[in-house]
């Protein structure tokens, strides 16, 4: 299965009709399935309503349409695409933000040593906090 996490229990579970994520259906609790199979839950043998927890649809599923299986993102979920796109977007430096705090803290420590002490940690501090208070400002 694609990207399947082998951590995961399995559950019964049914395929998103929007995202194509597996999504739970009803949990099984893995000790009974191996300690006591005969009395391990069938699946349901009625239509179920399940919410993806990808993409938030709702949808009525019938009971052919559930399987056991881990649950698991798909590969083509247009959800997960835009959360790794936007995760890649939060891991880039701030460029903008790095270059006003470093004139900030250039001109504030001009008359003074680069070396690593108290007094320039805090200037460099202010820097970054002045810089993001910008930032922030032209963002309204």
């Amino acid at each position: 299965m694609n990207g399947v996490n082998s951590e995961m229990p399995q559950a019964w579970v049914v395929r998103c009709k929007k995202c194509s994520c597996t999504i739970t259906c009803r949990a099984i609790d893995p000790q009974t399935e191996h300690s006591e199979p005969d009395k391990a839950e069938p699946p349901p043998s009625y239509a179920v309503v399940v919410a993806c927890s990808c993409c938030w649809s709702a949808f009525r599923y019938a009971s052919t349409e559930v399987f056991k299986g881990q649950p698991a993102p798909s590969n083509t979920c247009p959800e997960r695409r835009s959360r790794e796109a936007n995760n890649k977007e939060e891991k880039k430096p701030n460029t903008a933000l790095l270059v006003a705090a470093s004139l900030i803290a250039a001109v504030r420590l001009h008359k003074e040593e680069v070396k690593s002490s108290p007094s320039v940690q805090s200037k460099i501090a202010d820097s970054i906090r002045l810089a993001e208070m910008i930032q922030s400002r032209l963002q309204r």
